[in-house]
């Protein structure tokens, strides 16, 4: 019997993520519109008829990759800001260059970052963006996310009040200027005026350890209001608990759970902090962990416990986290995710590649609240080819392994969401590409430039 779709992906390697884990050699992947509407091999999909096949042959076919937390505009910095941990890059480096950040600097950062991650075959960013965090920035950012053709959410990053963890610790005041309730009206406004089938926006307290207690209950009231996920920073830093017990009396998660905050709608960057207690509350609720295994070396802040959270029932994604990652490229985040564990335990058990492979795709969608991460009929087409045809893939016994341990971003040669190829061959396919890399060049030295901010940062030790 013929059958018909839109498209076909056939003879690749088809690493489905489906319950069983299927891996298809020779596999075929069938879309129709926006979904998947049969996956399997050569011979079982031999009826189906397309408008265009795509011949995939020596090269893999996955899920599309995931990035469960990112900060798109902080690109404008790339690079720079090296040797610092957490608190004092947030204090002298990024806040105060965020709070001097322009609109169209912001917007062109976010393009070409967005660029990078849609070429490494990622299919959905959660982009925490707090600067600039008025109405019209936010919109710009979910539209320009929208016109690219990704999916995912803007997770409005709000400061609010200046309140006297954030007065203590030293950050910058430059972001801290509205009232909670000017903060909750803006956000209010932001979720009633944007509209998209694959961009959402969502409310972001900035960070529960540093944010006002007041602004973050209202911010969760609103997801639950308008339907949508939140998600904020917390217990990133190791002092962090220590920080918010001595001005609460409780641990952030902790209070989060007395008041009633915890559930599947949120998500955590980081969490790497988290107490025993915590860890079952996180479980408990079905909360979201944004591990950011690239961030979290570059800046020193240490290694999430990942196993324990996601025993405890956890949902666990993973992020790029901004120019604190650097690179938007998952492939080289999964990578990272499984060295970071094992060095961390001294246990060569502590993680594989397919558990990375997982939290890329499958624990993602999860997290996002998305019915994507594997390949599977009736599934969302967000779908990436990936070669396996260079020399540092070969060979090729384990593609899964490959895939994490290998690959890079610069081996996707096809990224497909809702059913529609939005990169293919070195190309994005539905925006001028050579217009967002002048841009972002262009706007990002102006804003290098006017802000005075420093290239070159000489070592506190010297170096050898």
């Amino acid at each position: 019997m013929t059958q018909h779709c839109d498209i076909l992906l056939e003879g690749g390697v088809v690493v489905t993520m489906d319950d069983a884990r299927r891996v298809i050699e020779r596999g075929v992947v069938a879309v129709r519109g926006n979904r998947i509407a049969a996956v399997g091999t050569q011979a079982e999909l031999s009826g189906w008829r397309a408008q265009r096949i795509v011949d995939c042959s020596g090269q893999a076919v996955i899920p599309g990759l995931i990035d469960s937390h990112n900060h798109l505009f902080q690109v404008a910095g790339r690079g720079l800001g090296d040797g610092m941990a957490l608190w004092q890059w947030l204090s002298e480096f990024m806040l105060p260059r965020a709070a001097g950040i322009r609109p169209q600097e912001a917007v062109a950062a976010v393009r070409v970052g967005a660029l990078e991650a849609m070429s490494s075959g990622t299919t959905t960013i959660i982009d925490n963006h707090y600067a600039p965090n008025d109405t019209a920035a936010t919109l710009q950012v979910a539209g320009a996310l929208h016109d690219m053709g990704l999916r995912g959410a803007v997770a409005r990053g709000v400061f609010g009040p200046f309140t006297d963890i954030a007065r203590d610790n030293h950050l910058s005041p430059l972001l801290f200027q509205n009232s909670t309730r000017h903060e909750i009206d803006s956000m209010r406004e932001c979720l009633a005026e944007w509209h998209s089938d694959r961009v959402q926006i969502w409310p972001s307290p900035i960070n529960v350890i540093y944010n006002d207690q007041d602004l973050v209950q209202g911010l969760v009231q609103l997801a639950d209001e308008f339907d949508v996920r939140w998600q904020t920073h917390c217990s990133e830093a190791a002092i962090d608990p220590e920080i918010y017990q001595q001005a609460y009396g409780l641990r952030p998660f902790i209070w989060m759970e007395k008041e009633g905050l915890l559930g599947h709608r949120a998500s955590f960057a980081h969490a790497i902090w988290l107490d025993d207690a915590e860890i079952e509350c996180s479980g408990a609720r079905q909360c979201g962990i944004a591990h950011n295994p690239m961030s979290n070396q570059y800046l020193a802040s240490g290694a999430m416990r990942l196993r324990d959270a996601r025993a405890a029932g956890a949902t666990v994604g993973m992020g790029a986290d901004g120019a604190a990652g650097h690179l938007m490229d998952m492939f080289q985040i999964m990578r990272q995710m499984v060295y970071v564990q094992r060095l961390h335990t001294l246990d060569p058990e502590a993680s594989f590649a397919e558990e990375a492979f997982e939290l890329a795709t499958r624990g993602g969608a999860q997290l996002a609240g998305l019915d994507a991460g594997c390949l599977e009929q009736g599934r969302l087409a967000d779908i990436a080819v990936v070669s396996l045809r260079g020399a540092h893939m070969a060979p090729c016994f384990n593609p899964v392994a490959n895939l994490v341990y290998c690959a890079s971003g610069r081996d996707v040669t096809l990224t497909m969401v809702d059913g529609r190829v939005v990169y293919e061959n070195g190309r994005a396919t539905l925006v001028d590409q050579d217009e967002i890399v002048h841009e972002a060049h262009a706007q990002c030295k102006g804003l290098i430039e006017r802000l005075d901010i420093p290239t070159r940062r000489r070592p506190s030790a010297p170096v050898r």
